[in-house]
């Protein structure tokens, strides 16, 4: 299908086709693959939001930008960059389209000229307590549940109860998942900068990925990922993990500025600095170098929800 063709027709597809081959950085240089899936997640729900105001990313105007930031911002917590980068994003694509003549203009440009960086470090995205608490009750397996359904169900749990990230998580092999004791861990290779531990899984997803251990063992196939798209043992594509994230947060009644596993990721760093972790333990779960995104996240967390070996 011919490039204009296919942005009309299935623009998801079209911009998970262009971001994969030719879409780069201020750099110009290609985007990680946990940047990668974030962008398509934002670019689903921008997509999302024209759809069900009758417009598309070829007719949308200033008037539908307006809109979308001011649903936006009942998702967003004061302090984020997440508005600016909806906008670069949506101007980055915009451009694109101009340039292959799907669009006569670009709306999102104007408004990038009265935007600019805040100074201070950006506040990361993530769910509160009481919303991650909601995320961890539909983090179960159901009884007579398909494979399909086990095994999405433990991606978003695994997401949620290790820090893994959405690149981490499509690289696991089974092995690298130990369900023997009474509190399992995953091993995590290290994988660019994020180094290489083992992580405890934590209470609340243990039956959902046990469950799912168990069906994935009766499943022989050339492979051995963890994770799998097909019985032959592929592994799983970004967009199908962002649509597990998706599909949960929605059975839990949420919604976030940005539904990925980086939102998870986050919600399992701050919990554990809720529970009393330092900045240099959480780092590790996480699998970070520097302590940069703990402190970030740290400063979240109010006095309140501390435990009470913290407060």
């Amino acid at each position: 299908m011919p490039d204009d063709d296919l942005w009309l027709a299935v623009p998801e597809d079209a911009y998970a086709q262009w971001q994969r081959e030719e879409a780069t950085g201020a750099d110009r240089r290609a985007f990680a693959d946990q940047s990668i899936v974030q962008h398509r997640s934002m670019f689903s729900r921008f997509n999302d939001y024209l759809i069900a105001h009758h417009a598309s990313v070829a007719s949308y105007g200033a008037d539908h930008l307006d809109g979308f930031f001011a649903d936006l911002a009942q998702n967003c917590a004061p302090g984020t960059t997440t508005r600016l980068r909806y906008l670069k994003l949506i101007d980055r694509f915009t451009r694109h389209l101009v340039n292959i003549e799907l669009r006569a203009d670009n709306p999102a440009a104007q408004m990038l000229i009265n935007e600019s960086w805040p100074e201070d470090e950006p506040t990361p995205i993530y769910l509160s307590a009481r919303d991650d608490a909601r995320l961890q009750a539909v983090c179960v397996s159901s009884d007579g549940a398909t494979f399909k359904e086990l095994r999405n169900t433990a991606i978003v749990a695994l997401f949620l109860s290790s820090g893994v990230t959405a690149a981490e998580l499509r690289q696991l092999r089974v092995g690298d998942l130990d369900v023997s004791d009474a509190r399992p861990t995953v091993f995590i290779e290290k994988h660019g900068p994020r180094i290489a531990r083992r992580v405890p899984i934590d209470a609340f997803a243990i039956d959902a990925v046990r469950a799912y251990h168990q069906a994935r063992q009766t499943i022989q196939c050339t492979t051995q990922w963890l994770f799998i798209a097909t019985t032959a043992g592929k592994p799983m594509l970004p967009d199908t993990m962002l649509k597990c994230v998706r599909a949960v947060l929605k059975r839990a009644g949420l919604t976030a500025a940005d539904e990925s596993p980086r939102l998870l990721r986050n919600t399992y760093g701050r919990r554990h600095i809720a529970a009393g972790k330092t900045n240099e333990q959480v780092s590790y779960l996480m699998g970070l170098s520097s302590h940069r995104t703990a402190t970030r996240l740290r400063q979240t967390v109010n006095v309140g929800e501390l435990s009470e070996t913290q407060a």
